[in-house]
């Protein structure tokens, strides 16, 4: 079988045409552990769980400890259930040598699931040859899953649809808005929803409730004071930078976040410049086939500042981030000074307009 999306995998689930191999992976955690609950749900009988259910942690397990187990028939079930958590499969040669080999001989009845939570699988980067030869491997037995983030607009429809369960209503475009003020991050979404909902009781979900009640992430944050910076206000922006270092957040994290608001100003200019729609930056760029909320964004912060402003202002936020990247033990005082001093020139080519 080929690689499988979320849909394909549904449809497996509810037809109950289980693969006995599989390979799950990808940004969205909640959805990971989701579908691997799910798929054990369905063939790990509770009775005889003790006989026909097996997990290992990557960490404390071998290659042939989990063999072992995955060799074994089932007891009075159907099926005899092996889930791997986080086990590294592209360090060893030797352990894909003795999976392909079982992967020969596979028992109709085993289950066989590879599940990978914190280690990072990149089978589409041109530099991870390694899981690209295991997908592959797993794909000719079974099936990878790989479960991406959602999109904006999909993730406003689970924000509605979500509130609606829940007796309240949202409309689509402030269902966008909570997303931008709480991420990407769907266990995060729904938390945030559920918060909410509780508070309000019933009725309609309004701005106010969403800025009041809702924890930002990250990203809104740092998108705060990148607002802040933009119209010239240094107090504000000191203020927020002064909040984000009480609180501990990384000093890269916050470069990189102001960089990627930065960086959609200037390509919404340049398109500007060449006479181009700003919308066509999607059809160009990846990124913003679930961020399209950043190009109008973008468009509205970067009309009082130009292209050359925008340059010096990027080559500012390179130059914090390898200074950030290069401090010895990540020196706090070293890099509160960084941030400051990243935040003032920021904020002096606003003012030198």
């Amino acid at each position: 079988m080929a690689r499988l999306d979320e849909n394909g995998l549904k449809q497996q689930i509810k037809s109950k045409k289980f693969s006995n191999v599989y390979m799950i992976f990808g940004e969205e955690n909640y959805l990971k552990q989701y579908y691997v609950n799910k798929i054990k749900s369905l063939v790990v009988e509770p009775t005889f769980a003790d006989f026909n259910y097996h997990q290992f942690e990557g960490k404390d397990a071998s290659i042939d400890e989990i063999l072992r187990d995955a060799q074994m028939l089932p007891m009075m079930s159907e099926y005899n259930c092996v889930l791997v958590h986080d086990y590294p499969l592209d360090k060893s040669k030797d352990d894909m040598d003795a999976l392909k080999e079982y992967f020969k001989d596979i028992p109709e009845t085993t289950i066989l699931i590879f599940w990978f939570d914190s280690i990072v699988v990149n089978v589409d980067d041109k530099k991870s040859s390694k899981w690209k030869t295991i997908e592959k491997t797993f794909d000719k037995v079974g099936c990878s899953v790989n479960l991406a983030k959602r999109s904006e607009y999909d993730l406003a429809k689970l924000v509605s649809t979500r509130a609606k369960s829940k007796g309240c209503t949202i409309s689509m475009e402030l269902s966008k808005y909570f997303v931008c003020v709480v991420g990407n991050d769907l266990k995060t979404v729904y938390n945030e929803i559920d918060k909410i909902c509780n508070m309000v009781a019933s009725g309609e979900i309004k701005k106010n409730h969403i800025d009041t009640m809702a924890t930002k992430c990250l990203q809104a944050k740092v998108f705060d004071l990148s607002k802040f910076i933009i119209r010239g206000d240094n107090d504000a922006s000191f203020d927020v930078l002064n909040s984000l270092l009480y609180n501990k957040e990384d000093p890269v994290a916050i470069i990189s976040v102001i960089t990627l608001c930065y960086t959609d100003m200037y390509r919404v200019k340049c398109a500007k410049s060449s006479n181009r729609d700003e919308n066509e930056l999607a059809d160009y760029f990846s990124t913003y086939k679930s961020r399209r909320f950043a190009i109008k964004n973008a468009s509205r912060d970067c009309r009082n500042l130009s292209i050359e402003q925008l340059r010096n202002s990027i080559d500012v936020l390179s130059d914090a981030d390898i200074k950030l990247k290069s401090v010895v033990g990540s020196d706090k005082s070293v890099c509160k000074l960084v941030l400051e001093q990243t935040v003032a020139l920021l904020l002096s080519e606003v003012h030198h307009a």
